[in-house]
């Protein structure tokens, strides 16, 4: 079984246990030939698809407890991946959702980490720096660099912890290692997605 996950400028490829990233004209021809199960969020490449493959999608075969009428369908695949538990994806866009005795509780939506770059460049080039993703959240720092940086990662990583209770942590997504690396517990793994779909195409008849 190969397995898709198709957002909005690259498709997720999963297949043999090892996920490809691919620019979405590449991943179409490249597995133009191929039997593929898809999810997608990404509604400008549909007509594409079905003309240039015979790929099946599933979006509607994701169903989650609890979400909410224009969920994204990679999030409810992410949250059915483990169980209860806090989900983040941190992608173009960082998500952040709750699951608890089976049933999706809510969650958040942030620009990505690497968004805030090019916004704080937009306030003032004075403010165009690489933020430094290690810093410590014992204190406020001192440092302009310092204190971007802090501002981004302190505010996030206070309300995972407001958020997350007792509940186990998992982490997927492009910049998954850095949101992980602020928890000693935190569970990345970047088939979680994939995970979701296969539970739910258990549950359900094709």
């Amino acid at each position: 079984m190969i397995l898709a996950d198709i957002g909005n400028r690259h498709i997720h490829i999963f297949k043999d246990g090892e996920i490809h990233h691919l620019k979405i004209n590449n991943a179409i021809k490249e597995y133009a030939s191929s039997y593929i199960l898809y999810i997608s969020v990404n509604t400008r490449v549909k007509d594409l698809i079905a003309s240039s493959t015979s790929w099946q999608d599933i979006s509607s075969k994701i169903l989650l407890k609890g979400s909410y009428e224009g969920m994204g369908v990679d999030r409810k695949a992410l949250c059915l991946s483990r169980g209860d538990g806090l989900y983040i994806d941190a992608g173009s866009a960082l998500t952040i959702d709750i699951v608890e005795r089976g049933v999706y509780q809510g969650g958040m939506i942030l620009p990505g980490l690497h968004s805030y770059k090019d916004i704080f460049t937009n306030i003032s080039p004075a403010l165009s720096y690489d933020i430094s993703w290690e810093i410590p959240l014992d204190r406020a720092p001192k440092g302009t660099l310092k204190q971007l940086s802090y501002g981004i990662i302190a505010p996030i990583y206070q309300e995972i912890l407001n958020q997350r209770k007792s509940l186990p942590l998992y982490v997927t997504g492009g910049d998954g290692k850095i949101v992980a690396s602020w928890f000693e517990d935190a569970i990345l793994d970047e088939t979680l997605v994939f995970e979701g779909i296969k539970n739910a195409l258990d549950r359900s008849i094709l």
